[in-house]
């Protein structure tokens, strides 16, 4: 069964960079790379925080380590499978790997500010989940609690009160049986947010918001099976009864974009309901008409068009929603990948150190500092910094714990606090390329700061600091972003060297917004409009609000560009 009928191609033509696209079939299976990490075979039971590593994915939970192993496995293996489908390639090397944070409660995930939200859901389907893509390296959390889902909705009551009355029966003081509460696992919530993640990093392009929630939904079920295989695409456990409470679908409102910022009263958008239209245009036998307006459904999306412009694509909507309705009556059928020919290696585990247990929710609040190097308008203070130094000056060194208050003083504007600790982790690891980066974009900081008379020679040793962390790692985002910026923010062209540097981070992590906002930034001051428009076209048309789309539209105000709501508004 094929994975989508549709191509689009992203432009990243940027310096050698190499565009990708959705493939619409499947290619041939081919054999799994093999991942050179050696681990136990049986897992041994231990207590506190652990980190499971495979080729792909580094996840940390304090849960069960046979757990931990499992879903790490799991992503491994959906990974590989996305692989297949989608035909994607990555670079030789370099690739920044997705770090997973699975946490017991939603306490480290209250306040964080909303970046890459889904939906938005339903209530009893939203805030479980935090996506954060980053140049070094994207940023998941997910809670490590099933949803439950109340089925009792004024959707259900009026459609039970209806069949009674159908009946001549009276509905006051009757329960509906159907209205009982279900769960949802964790799991999939997991696995569908990586699976929006494959599609964002490997197949970077503007999509609709219901397509990415769509895709997630339907890898959400995914199965491995004794014998390796995959099952994935599977109708979700008792979607019927979540239809009969939150409403049918609606593919008008989907398509066009309304149920965004227009809720229905007959229908909640749930990843049930993004599923199913998913579903519809990926696996059913629709129209020839249908498969080739969905085609050009999306490629009008990929050029920047709204969702209600693009949806003029099929023409009589009310016969296509009559449709997928009916779709959802019908037996669904799920696909089944083949037993690959290479598994994956168990995950190396290892337990945290105190300290790495200590920067664990201070990983996900540096998704709200300013970006690296800011302009002076853009910095905020984070007193949660304070709490964390002191943590920290309590338990034996670790560098990449260290490296977290580091990157945190440098982002908050504390760039003495930044030079100073970065400089005390140089002491214990003279070589750390990270450590050194920050080192430079603190000195780039304190050179921006300072007398204009002793600019030039400030900002001359903060770049030979950061060119001796890029020859040590010329993969770290860090680095490179530092000394991209060390020229913006003086004012002065960015040399080819730093814009063929940014463009590497930006190939090698094509999730992350930061990178081609900068780029896009540089190209207009080039007089390139029309390339950086091209560039930035996932961050503007995208499916998702981020302070990078916010930026990019300030770079273009003359074209009006549709709004698209964070899940909860």
């Amino acid at each position: 069964m094929s994975i989508g009928r549709w191509r689009l191609a992203a432009l990243f033509g940027l310096f050698a960079l190499a565009p990708l696209a959705a493939r619409a079939e499947p290619g041939p299976a081919t054999a799994k790379p093999e991942i050179v990490v050696t681990a136990a075979p049986k897992p041994q039971k231990r207590s506190g925080w652990k980190q499971a590593e495979t080729e792909h994915v580094v996840v940390q939970s304090n849960g069960s380590e046979p757990e931990l192993v499992r879903v790490t496995e799991t992503l491994e293996r959906l990974h590989a499978l996305m692989t297949r489908l989608y035909g994607s390639t990555e670079p030789a090397s370099g690739v920044p790997k997705l770090h997973v944070l699975l946490l017991d409660d939603d306490t480290a995930l209250r306040g964080l500010k909303p970046r890459f939200g889904e939906g938005p859901f339903a209530d009893a389907f939203a805030d479980q989940r935090y996506y954060d893509p980053r140049a070094d390296g994207t940023m998941l959390a997910v809670v490590r609690r099933d949803q439950i889902i109340d089925l009792d909705t004024a959707i259900a009551r009026n459609r039970f009160c209806d069949e009674l009355a159908a009946d001549d029966k009276f509905c006051m003081g009757k329960t509906d049986p159907n209205a009982v509460p279900i769960g949802r696992s964790w799991e999939a919530v997991l696995y569908s947010a990586f699976a929006q993640h494959f599609i964002l990093a490997n197949v970077p392009a503007a999509y609709p918001r219901w397509y990415l929630d769509g895709v997630g939904a339907l890898f959400s079920t995914i199965k491995v099976r004794k014998n390796g295989a995959l099952d994935y695409a599977q109708p979700p456990d008792r979607y019927k009864l979540v239809f009969r409470s939150f409403g049918d679908i609606n593919a008008r409102a989907v398509l066009t974009g309304t149920y965004l910022d227009a809720p229905s009263r007959t229908m909640r958008w749930t990843p049930y309901h993004a599923w199913l239209i998913t579903h519809y245009f990926v696996f059913s036998d629709a129209r020839p008409a249908v498969r080739d307006s969905f085609d050009r459904y999306m490629a009008a999306i990929g050029r920047g068009a709204t969702q209600a412009e693009a949806a003029q694509a099929f023409g009589d909507l009310g016969r296509l929603n009559r449709d997928i309705a009916g779709y959802a009556s019908r037996k669904i059928y799920f696909a089944r990948a083949d037993i690959p020919e290479a598994i994956p290696a168990p995950p190396v585990v290892t337990l945290l150190s105190p300290a790495g247990e200590a920067v664990i929710e201070a990983q996900l609040r540096l998704g709200d500092l300013p970006p690296v190097l800011a302009n002076a308008g853009e910095t905020i203070p984070a007193p949660w910094i304070d709490g964390l130094r002191s943590r920290l000056a309590g338990l034996p060194f670790d560098a990449d714990a260290a490296l977290v208050a580091v990157e945190a003083e440098c982002r908050s504007a504390e760039p003495d606090a930044c030079l100073a600790d970065a400089s005390r982790v140089l002491e214990q690891v003279p070589q750390n390329a990270r450590a050194l980066a920050w080192q430079g974009v603190a000195l780039v900081g304190k050179a921006l700061a300072g007398p204009p008379g002793e600019r030039a020679a400030a900002l001359g040793k903060a770049r030979q600091t950061l060119t001796r962390a890029i020859e040590g790692d010329p993969d770290d985002a860090v680095a490179v972003t530092g000394y991209f910026q060390s020229f913006v923010r003086a004012g002065e062209p960015a040399p080819e060297t730093a814009m063929a540097g940014l463009a590497r981070i930006a190939a090698r992590a094509p999730a992350a917004p930061g990178p081609r906002l900068l780029m896009g930034g540089e190209l207009l001051r080039e007089g390139k409009a029309d390339l950086a428009q091209r560039l930035l076209r996932p961050v503007l048309y995208g499916a998702y609000d981020s302070p990078e789309k916010t930026a990019a539209r300030a770079l273009f105000p003359a074209s009006p560009l549709p709004a698209t709501p964070q899940a909860g508004q």
